[in-house]
């Protein structure tokens, strides 16, 4: 069986990434926002906005992975725009993606792998 799914946003949900000082600009916020958001533009059958307990970069959070693409520093703006320009309603957001070289000087886990 082929998945029925074209996309999939996946929204880091974890301590740091949802930490309450961020108030409305938190992952578990962002993953809201963008699944409604989903729902309006007549997608959810064919692209999917999930939570992930922990991407393992939170120094850069908070993060979103689509089609193997890390993007951070996010916010609920910031999310909608990489969900338009993926989707192709906007311009894409490359100046969101994780650099290599941003990741590299981080401490996340995720680098230590």
């Amino acid at each position: 069986m082929h998945y029925p799914f074209e996309k999939h946003f996946l929204v880091c949900i974890g301590a740091r990434c949802s930490d309450p000082e961020r108030g409305i600009e938190r992952g578990e916020c962002i993953q809201a926002e963008l699944k409604e958001h989903n729902k309006k533009m007549k997608r959810k059958a064919t692209v999917r906005v999930c939570t992930v307990s922990c991407l393992e970069l939170c120094d850069h959070g908070p993060n979103m992975i689509v089609d193997d693409i890390v993007y951070s520093h996010l916010t609920r703006e910031t999310a909608r725009e990489v969900y338009a320009g993926v989707m192709g309603d906007g311009p894409p957001r490359d100046d969101l993606q994780l650099s290599e070289e941003e990741f590299r000087a981080g401490g996340s886990a995720a680098l230590k792998k």
